[in-house]
């Protein structure tokens, strides 16, 4: 099999993973919050900061080490999985020693026995199987995946339960020990692989760990970063909403993007050696990226009113500004996240630790200059340092890398033409106003239709002068008759 059919194989069962997983939770969340106040999910919002924060401390990037390998070797395996399980039962102790301190500090003392909770269940995540790498590796998500919807379906059964029964925050942290216990028990049983203890670890792997390790840090810093401000300047109703509506904002890129991005980076390792074949591949990968992000950002900020009010409920409705000021933050993600695996492959991961610096530092500052009287406020803050960090990221890969801001441009400027005439549609053409389901539906189709024709159109345009439209025209052409083949194969 071909290295793109396998990508394209892996891609359509990690897809189909965390699309399942996804649909699971969103329908979870859509019960939850009629069931639960918007405190209950800003309590675990931030007993979850305090926690994840000294997580990614034993984040030392052990998958992409293993994956950048020519071999996997069970001596690598093995001390790998034994360093991270040391740093996890480490972990659990000092973030028990500091939940007190911890809670005090988030002015929410209920969240103490919560931080506690969670964090010894960490053992379980610290017990997984290193043998699922191994599917990684070889691109094969089938199992993964099956496990992953496995999880889901039963850590999601017993959330339910909780909340009908209990209706408070409790509800939460039970489904999310019970995914942990579910997939641990379940990493064994799909991989016949059994790690042992082993201390014999490489130098180059402590290196690697090292600096993913404070790329890790700096990313949840800076994913985090935000939520933990609203909690200083809000009461705890208010980081509920800024939860469920950054939830909601960057669901097709959660849903969509990220499963790709997964399977790219073991898909495109082999190319690390031909940087100019890499950063072609790469090019193609950002236009079909963005030619999905761009009309999802216009879309999300045109309906949220919409959303807010029809789906998650009328005690959600003032969430609808806070959520389309968050939608602009799918812009510069996946160009971090791909950044980051062209960084990895040409071995300047350090490189990588700058877009989160840059991404804090932003945050930081409008935080300390600015005054937030609503959290609707903080958000379109939040939305315009993203913006600046895109075109940051940008300039940075151009000076260090050479990635071409150029060809950025066209692959950024087709999507945002089409959006910008989806935009034209539903803002001075016709469009649902009324607060119900079916104008909601009807402003999303209206607008899928108008970005679907004007692509079709500048795409065609673009292939005349750009190499990465060109390709993608030529499979939108001949996309037809691989179906009817596939389809005829089937038959036969």
């Amino acid at each position: 099999m071909s290295i793109q059919k396998k990508l394209t194989v892996a891609y359509l069962w990690n897809l189909l993973g965390k699309w399942g997983v996804r649909f699971i939770g969103i329908g979870s969340t859509l019960v939850l919050v009629r069931l639960l106040d918007p405190s209950a999910f800003g309590l675990v919002a931030l007993a979850t900061i305090c926690i994840g924060f000294f997580e990614t401390l034993t984040d030392i990037g052990i998958n992409r080490y293993l994956i950048s390998q020519t071999q996997l070797d069970k001596q690598a395996m093995d001390s790998s999985w034994t360093v991270a399980l040391l740093l996890k039962i480490a972990l659990i102790f000092l973030i028990i020693a500091l939940s007190g301190f911890l809670a005090d500090f988030m002015n929410a003392p209920e969240i103490q026995l919560i931080i506690v909770v969670v964090a010894c269940s960490g053992i379980f995540s610290a017990l997984n199987n290193i043998g699922l790498v191994q599917f990684e590796k070889e691109l094969d998500f089938k199992r993964v995946s099956a496990l992953l919807l496995s999880a889901k379906l039963v850590s999601t059964a017993v959330m339910l339960v909780f909340a009908f029964w209990l209706q408070n925050y409790w509800a939460l942290v039970a489904g999310g020990v019970c995914n942990a216990l579910v997939y641990c028990i379940g990493s064994y049983q799909i991989s016949s692989y059994r790690p042992e203890l082993n201390f014999n670890i490489a130098k180059g792997q402590l290196r690697f760990s090292g600096k993913i390790m404070v790329r890790a840090v700096l990313g949840y810093t800076r994913n985090k970063l935000d939520t933990f401000l609203v909690g200083r300047l809000f009461d705890n109703s208010a980081v509920g909403k800024y939860s469920i509506g950054l939830e909601f904002a960057v669901l097709p890129l959660a849903e969509v993007i990220t499963p790709a991005s997964t399977a790219m980076f073991p898909a495109l390792a082999g190319y690390k050696n031909n940087k100019q074949e890499l950063f072609d591949k790469t090019y193609k990968y950002f236009g079909l990226v963005y030619g999905f992000v761009m009309p999802c950002v216009v879309g999300i900020w045109f309906v949220a009113p919409q959303f807010c009010d029809v789906i998650l409920g009328p005690k959600w409705a003032d969430t609808a500004p806070v959520m389309a000021a968050l939608s602009v933050m799918m812009l510069p993600y996946p160009l971090t996240a791909i950044t980051n695996n062209l960084f990895d492959y040409l071995n300047k991961t350090q490189y990588s630790l700058f877009s989160d610096s840059m991404g804090i530092a932003l945050l930081v500052g409008a935080f300390c200059f600015f005054t937030f009287s609503e959290l609707s406020d903080f958000a379109w803050a939040r939305g315009v340092v993203a913006l600046i960090a895109f075109l940051c990221i940008l300039i940075f890969t151009r000076l260090t890398i050479g990635l071409s801001i150029k060809k950025m441009s066209s692959v950024l400027l087709l999507p945002s033409l089409a959006a910008s005439v989806m935009w034209s549609c539903l803002e001075y053409g016709y469009h649902f106003t009324e607060l119900s389901l079916l104008a909601l539906i009807g402003n999303i189709t209206i607008g899928a239709v108008a970005y679907s024709m004007a692509l079709s159109i500048l795409l065609k345009i673009f292939a005349k002068f750009d190499p990465t439209w060109e390709f993608w025209w030529i499979k939108l052409k001949t996309l037809p008759v691989k179906l009817y083949t596939e389809l005829s194969k089937n038959r036969a």
